[in-house]
């Protein structure tokens, strides 16, 4: 197994974990916030704002760049 298959294999992993996590939030009564609550959470503050947007930076930068 290459190093790629390695990293696309762990991405997956964090994706299906936060899936998993979302459904869990919307279908049980489980106390996991759901994302959108996340995200209006992150949104009060100024570094919240500036860590979504890195965030959202990286995932362009990494999974959109050729």
């Amino acid at each position: 197994m290459s190093s790629h298959q390695v990293t696309i294999a762990g991405y997956l992993v964090v994706a299906a974990g936060i899936v998993g996590l979302q459904v869990l939030a919307t279908r049980t009564r489980a106390p996991v916030p759901s994302l959108g609550d996340l995200f209006t959470r992150a949104m009060h503050s100024r570094t919240g704002r500036v860590g979504v947007l890195v965030a959202w930076a990286w995932i362009g930068l990494h999974f959109f760049a050729k």
